[in-house]
């Protein structure tokens, strides 16, 4: 039976975006370094802790403060080319990347936004260790804003920031993090949007954003460059953050999966109150060792543990039992929650309740043990236990508490992953207003007239006013237009269509041809602009036809050191007239006479191969065509 599909309206959806783009510039954002990657083994190492500071208004946020009950090690791979004392904070940052500044400008005002005098620059607390600082350098560009959306709406930009990409993750376990500081400082603009109502708003907004930010040629593109981010809650719901939304198709499943897994959590919440508990009773609940109890079981990894030394702690969840084992999500439990939540902060691989035992090898007289010596009641309780060295199995039971508390009051607010089924995964608590505050080591940059006038020439035509153009004046089809606006070589379309060569033979170049040459292996991505512009100025010239461009770009993607007119000798390509075209074509129909009198009209095609194989390159091939057909019909005359 097909899924009853949701009524958005109904459940009061509220959907944000938030999409974090790296900017093309030389530098990094507040040093000199090259802004560019790193693939060989680094040069350095530092190791260090992180620790959580009090904000200006004396609060700790509670995302740092989680982060730092990880009490994990941090260490930072750096490359003397790329990485400098800023990056590690030991010397205070330099001037501000006016590039990137201009860049951040220019799409404030593509956004339609208001573009303060002054931009304060701002820090935003991080201890993940993904910024050696623990704070993340943002400047406030451009504010309250908008874009049209297919349906006719407003969709409302609030805010557009000029910030430091963070450090690449590279390797992770229990006790250690580690991060490459190549990427960290590379500029990037984040986007933040209002609230939408429905997923196709979402994804056509998101699919906007992206192709206006491609259009301009000013930002980075490939794996890693673009990372969007979703926020959505319901009515009664709270607001959660869903990062790490690759691809376009993900947005349904995920908002839909999220009003699911929030509509769960209320009804959860409400059964709780209606059961009678309260977070004063989750809060008295003692630790208990139950080490005990396990000490002969058939569960081989609480076994091992215990043979390590480690041990088996218990609580009791008064008045949960059963709820654990309820499904929240596709595939994932209410009991899930918390063991996401123990892995994410504590590290341990996650818990075991009773909603879920017999299970593992612990029997079901385990089972009873458990719930006697915890004296819990096992038709409306549930006892949930973990296995570990004392010290992270306490910390764990701590956040199942806590995680507990939460379940009363329905919808915890937090940042969750994007998986690629369309579920979520928890990562940290949702971070308060205690992040952001105001940078200590660089004041306000001022705005000139002459700034925003340089932001205002940079400035690309819209995606959608592109398309209408492509379609009507230049005779591309919709599809064809469709992937030109957002084609990391629509400037070169642009050039070339400028240089008078014509649209179709230009974008199917870029659309087809080169793609089928990637396929085949050839890089021709590594090939510059100007010298493909090179190869249409020689097509343009009558020097080679347009039939040598795929050859041509074989031969310098993989000879790049090759100038245009040594790659046109290495093809063997010499310009014929059509006269020498015209007795070619006569040598080749004597030499298969037999042929044409066999096949007569059909003989176009056999001749032609053959033609071509010999002028490829050198005459276009309409021409050519246009040859054969007078000469063959000469010949079919006489017959």
């Amino acid at each position: 039976m097909k899924e009853k599909e949701i009524d958005y309206k109904a459940v009061g959806l509220k959907v944000g975006l938030e999409i974090h783009q790296q900017l093309k510039t030389e530098r990094k954002l507040f040093c000199y370094c090259p802004a560019r990657l790193i693939r060989r083994d680094p040069d350095f190492k530092i190791v260090r802790y992180m620790r959580p500071t009090l904000s200006e208004t004396g609060e700790i946020d509670p995302a740092a403060l989680k982060e730092f009950k990880k009490r994990r090690k941090i260490v930072y791979e750096g490359y003397y080319d790329v990485t400098c004392l800023y990056e590690i904070d030991d010397v205070p940052p330099y001037q501000v990347n006016y590039e990137a500044l201009k860049i951040a400008l220019m799409l404030a005002k593509m956004f339609n936004m208001i573009i303060p005098d002054a931009l304060p620059i701002m820090r935003k607390q991080y201890l993940d260790g993904s910024v050696p600082t623990g704070f993340q350098r943002t400047i406030i560009v451009g504010l309250n804003g908008y874009i049209p959306l297919k349906s006719g709406k407003k969709l409302r930009i609030i805010q557009l920031c000029l910030e430091e990409d963070a450090a690449r993750k590279v390797k992770e376990d229990k006790e250690s993090v580690t991060y490459r500081l190549d990427r960290l400082g590379i500029p990037l603009v984040e986007i933040t949007t209002d609230v939408m109502d429905n997923p196709d708003d979402v994804l056509d907004a998101a699919l906007r954003i992206g192709a206006i930010l491609r259009v301009t040629g000013k930002v980075r593109r490939g794996i890693g460059t673009i990372r969007q981010d979703i926020n959505i809650s319901i009515e009664g719901g709270a607001r959660v953050e869903i990062k790490g939304v690759q691809r376009p198709e993900w947005f349904k499943p995920l908002i839909d999966n999220e009003i699911k897994r929030q509509l769960a959590l209320i009804e959860i919440a409400k059964e709780l109150k209606n059961r009678g508990t309260t977070k004063e009773e989750l809060r008295a609940q003692k630790f208990v060792d139950v080490t005990s109890i396990f000490k002969e079981t058939r569960c081989s990894f609480i076994s091992k543990a215990i043979k390590r030394g480690e041990i088996v702690l218990a609580v009791k969840l008064p008045k949960f039992g059963g709820l654990l084992k309820r499904e929240i999500q596709p595939g994932k439990t209410f009991g899930k929650e918390f063991a996401e939540r123990v892995k994410a902060i504590v590290g341990l691989a996650g818990i075991i309740h009773t909603d879920e035992l017999p299970k593992y090898g612990i029997s079901e007289k385990e089972k009873q043990e458990l719930f006697k010596i915890m004296n819990a009641d096992p038709k409306i309780d549930a006892v949930v236990f973990v296995v570990g060295p004392k010290h992270k199995v306490e910390s764990a039971l701590e956040e199942v508490i806590e995680r507990a508390e939460q379940a009363l009051d329905g919808v915890p607010p937090e940042t969750r992953a994007a998986n690629p089924d369309g579920t979520t995964t928890f990562e940290r608590p949702l971070p308060g207003r205690a992040r952001m505050y105001p940078d200590t080591d660089l004041p306000p940059i001022r705005i000139s007239e002459e700034l925003l006038e340089e932001a205002e020439k940079m400035k690309a035509p819209y995606p959608w006013e592109l398309e209408e153009k492509f379609v009507k004046e230049y005779g591309l089809h919709e599809a064809e237009a469709k992937q030109l606006v957002i084609h990391e070589r629509l400037p070169l379309f642009l050039e070339l269509v400028q240089l008078g060569i014509k649209p179709k033979l230009a974008a199917r170049t870029i659309l087809v041809t080169m793609k089928s040459l990637r396929r085949d292996g050839y890089p021709v991505d590594e090939l510059p602009d100007e010298k493909i512009i090179e190869i249409f100025k020689k097509v343009k010239s009558g020097a080679i036809s347009k039939e040598a461009i795929p050859d041509l770009l074989m031969i310098l993607s993989k000879n790049k050191e090759l100038s245009i007119d040594d790659a046109i000798k290495k093809l063997g390509v010499k310009k014929i007239s059509i006269e020498e075209l015209r007795k070619l074509v006569k040598q080749i129909i004597s030499q298969r006479i037999d042929y044409v009198k066999q096949t007569k009209e059909r003989a176009f095609k056999g001749i032609m191969g053959e033609v071509m194989k010999q002028v490829r390159g050198a005459i276009d091939g309409k021409t050519v065509a246009q040859i054969v057909r007078e000469e063959l019909q000469k010949i079919l005359n006489t017959l």
